[in-house]
């Protein structure tokens, strides 16, 4: 395989090893570009030294505003509205516009409402466009901005243009020559695109070919404050260094937007989770994950410099992390919201356990939110471990903990995924957990390309394979058997009735080692981009047979069931292979048949607001909540599913929201089906790891006689 060639530059002052990653001076004073280094054919690399840096955003903003008086740079930072959190890349950026003396403004799109951008553009008139772009959420982006870029040539030149490929060849130009915006006196006739997001790890070229002026790969904070200064012209730009120099983040501002743009939009306001950022970076290097190229991309940067990279990890500051915290507390008064738990976005948490101690402390003191964190299964096991979940359970510090396990087979893990816990680092991990108490999320992939390619294939020239040094095979006649080992091991765990067993259906992420092996296996084609983050109901390959398929997604919505007793493998097994149909009446049938052989892990629980049930109970309720004759098919299957309440967590109330949800549907005309089942018992599990439990309104009254009981 050819290296890539690398021009490499001299006279670079670049942090090695151990070396504090800060300017000490707070910011740079000139305004000058980094060291760049033309990496042949891809993109250029942004060598950012501590001395280019900006730490201290307060002081930068005043320098600004001396120097630059007339300077504040508009922009308008576009994310998608699918996901279930809020988009703290984009309030990120904001926090560098605002330290810039800028205005930020927000939008989050999608596919049928994109063309609200046109409006946006008109009445707020930004000087920037930015989009934060995600694989599987790209066509309609590049379809608008495609639109876009035709029309505004078509402006500028005043006459027709309708390719193209020269519209953008013509404002890139334009945009070089401006180096920025273009106007024409003090109108703005082109506001650049500027597009960062981690589709970019593999697809950045594909970005730069189809509308972006400005395409940004890695952290995009530093190249972003000096594309708005105009000192970058049109190009890719790719950051490999590992500062944390995210300013305070910009949620006052995308609040309100947010507030103002749809009542989709709101629901991030009145969340009762929010986001924060404690740390960048991640050092493992898994397989399936684009996030694990980093590491390449820092070593790749230093190579030949002579000396070591810091460590990929750095933790933000506190003072920071602790403003943030009192912008959601202060935010929350505001909207008249109370939020629950913060969500740690870090890829890895715990990592500096001194920066959790220091900033424990001074949290619970002034903010008092619990956070739910990431872990890796060998940050929590052993004595090491034990001290990490004692510091932050001691204090509450934490709402709960989600630790991927991805396989239950060793090989599997090690050969395919690139992750090098064994089983029994997972084992004691979620002992130690348990043994404190604090709610845990188990993350698995469901439906991995374990089985044997078909086609010529030489594991040697894949970074992955399940062929190990010794030239033995693991795969799999059936690739089921994967996903119960990975089952079993729980089940076989302390796993408790408060934890959750998450699972997602594999889906390629182009790029990365996993996706790689799979395409050139043959289990998957090269056009895997437009699922890749949707964590979809269908598998990214099409390595299985339509059975196969069908009894892995009937696995991925019933396991956090069968993971909750000892003989949950075998009881998974029956369910799968012992069935024709996977829909609810079948798994309600299969738990009435099988009530008699549940053997839960734990039979009594002290977690959730109405703790332990009895089977009488619950067929109370459902006399109450099912009165109607059109609900009696319902009534009858949630009769059956008894089993599935009584050793579920606080499974009076699943059975309460099962309920409401059940009569929306019926009120909106839609069936309540196995996946509609799966989707109320996840986020019930999710109100309480984040701290949510609540009582249906629907059903408040009836239910508060059990919590006085």
């Amino acid at each position: 395989m050819n290296k890539r060639e690398i021009k490499i530059s001299n006279n670079i002052s670049l942090p090695k090893r151990g070396d504090a990653l800060v300017n000490i001076f707070g910011y740079p004073k000139t305004f000058q570009l980094p060291t760049l280094e033309n990496i042949s054919g891809k993109y250029i690399n942004t060598m950012y030294s501590t001395n280019d840096i900006t730490v201290d955003w307060n002081a930068y903003k005043k320098f600004l505003s001396e120097v630059k008086p007339d300077f504040h740079p508009h922009a308008l930072l576009i994310g998608h509205d699918s996901s279930e959190i809020e988009n703290i890349t984009l309030m990120a950026l904001g926090g560098v516009l605002q330290h810039m003396n800028g205005i930020s403004n927000y939008a989050l799109v999608g596919e049928n409402n994109i063309n609200i951008l046109t409006d946006i553009i008109k009445n707020k008139q930004p000087e920037w466009i930015g989009f934060n772009l995600y694989t599987g959420l790209t066509d309609f982006v590049f379809k608008w901005i495609k639109q876009y870029k035709i029309e505004r040539a078509s402006f500028i030149l005043k006459r027709n243009i309708s390719d193209f490929e020269h519209a953008d060849r013509l404002l890139k130009n334009m945009v070089r020559e401006a180096r920025g915006p273009v106007y024409d006196g003090n109108q703005i006739l082109y506001a650049p695109i500027i597009i960062g997001g981690h589709f970019n790890n593999y697809s950045f070229d594909e970005s730069f070919e189809k509308g972006g002026d400005y395409v940004v790969r890695g952290k995009g904070i530093n190249i972003f404050r000096d594309i708005l200064l105009g000192l970058f012209e049109p190009g890719i730009y790719h950051d490999p260094m590992p500062y944390a120099n995210i300013p305070q983040m910009d949620r006052e501002v995308f609040y309100s937007d947010m507030y103002e743009f749809s009542d989709k939009t709101k629901g991030y306001i009145y969340s009762k989770i929010k986001s924060i950022l404690t740390a960048l970076g991640c050092s493992y290097t898994c397989s399936y994950c684009y996030i694990s190229s980093l590491i390449d991309n820092l070593k790749e940067a230093y190579q030949n410099k002579g000396i070591k990279p810091p460590s990929i990890i750095q933790d933000r500051p506190i003072g920071t992390v602790l403003a943030e915290g009192q912008d959601i507390i202060r935010l929350d008064e505001h909207y008249g919201v109370k939020t629950a738990a913060v969500f740690d976005q870090a890829d890895i948490s715990l990592n500096n356990m001194n920066w959790w101690n220091e900033l424990g402390e001074k949290w619970m003191h002034d903010i008092g939110i619990p956070f739910y964190i990431q872990a890796r299964p060998a940050m929590l096991a052993g004595k090491k471990g034990i001290e990490r979940i004692e510091t932050i359970s001691k204090r509450g510090l934490v709402s709960g903990i989600s630790m991927a396990i991805e396989s239950g087979d060793q090989n599997v893990r090690k050969l395919l995924l690139d992750r090098h816990e064994n089983n029994s680092i997972v084992l004691d991990a979620i002992k130690n957990v348990k043994n404190f108490g604090v709610p845990l999320r188990t993350q698995a992939i469901v439906g991995l390309p374990v089985i044997k390619p078909s086609i010529p294939f030489n594991p040697n020239a894949s970074k992955v394979s399940l062929v190990d040094s010794e030239g033995k095979e693991h795969y799999y006649d059936d690739p089921l058997q994967e996903s119960l080992k990975c089952l079993d091991l729980v089940c076989s765990s302390f796993f408790r009735r408060e934890d959750y067993y998450w699972n997602a259906i594999y889906s390629p992420f182009p790029g990365t080692p996993l996706g790689d092996y799979s395409i050139k296996a043959g289990f998957a084609t090269g056009d895997t981009a437009s699922r890749a983050y949707l964590f979809s109901s269908e598998s990214g390959l099409n390595c299985f047979s339509d059975l196969t398929s069908k009894r892995q997604l009937a696995f991925s919505l019933t396991s956090n069931f069968f993971a909750h007793f000892k003989n949950g493998k075998d009881l998974m097994s029956l369910f799968i292979y012992e069935q024709d149909n996977y829909d609810l009446d079948s798994f309600s049938n299969f738990v009435l048949d099988q009530k008699d052989n549940l053997l839960p892990n734990d039979q009594i629980s002290t977690c959730g607001l109405i703790p332990n049930i009895s089977k009488n109970c619950l067929e109370s309720f459902f006399d109450h909540a099912y009165r109607d004759d059109s609900d009696c098919m319902f009534k009858e299957i949630n009769k059956k599913l008894a089993g599935y309440y009584l050793y579920l967590l606080d499974g009076l109330l699943l059975a309460a929201k099962m309920a409401v949800s059940y009569h929306t549907n019926k009120e909106n005309k839609n069936s309540f089906t196995l996946s509609n089942l799966y989707r109320v018992e996840r986020l019930h599990y999710y109100d309480n790891c984040y701290h949510m439990n609540y009582i249906p309104e629907k059903y408040a009254d009836y239910l508060t006689d059990y919590l006085k009981k």
